[in-house]
């Protein structure tokens, strides 16, 4: 195994902390983790920490080459906050605004029918009408 020159464990789902034998492996030239579960600090050896950002993406690894920076325990800083950064919580602006878009749009169309006499008065003639052709074309049915 320490004669390996390519380990693609990307996608696996995998959790825990990446193995210190994965140190030993000095003859790798491809390494890549991405898109787990894995959580710790990379091994110190210089073959891990000479891949890529984009091998440990996706993972709550910490310590070089990444520029996340870990406790004395090796947790990601930011898994220590519960994930919270120094900006505060992100709101999902996305969501906000089909909401509010959504409301106002309902708002627009029902408030003058609740809160305009002449409007509702049309509102009442114009379901009535619908409703009888309804009855019409259907009752002879």
């Amino acid at each position: 195994m320490e004669l390996m020159e390519s380990l693609d464990l990307s996608m696996n789902r995998l959790n825990s902390e990446i193995p210190p034998s994965f140190s030993n492996l000095n003859f790798l030239n491809d390494f890549n983790v991405s898109y787990n579960n894995l959580t710790g600090q990379i091994s110190t050896s210089t073959q891990l920490q000479s891949f890529e950002n984009l091998s440990y993406v996706r993972n709550y690894l910490c310590g070089p080459p990444l520029t996340k920076n870990c406790t004395s325990k090796g947790i990601p800083i930011d898994i220590v906050n519960n994930g919270s950064s120094k900006e505060g919580s992100k709101v999902n602006w996305l969501y906000v605004n089909i909401v509010l878009g959504f409301v106002m749009g309902f708002w627009v169309v029902v408030a003058p029918v609740f809160f305009i006499r002449s409007w509702r008065i049309a509102y009442n003639r114009k379901l009535d009408h619908i409703c009888g052709k309804l009855y019409c074309v259907l009752g002879y049915y």
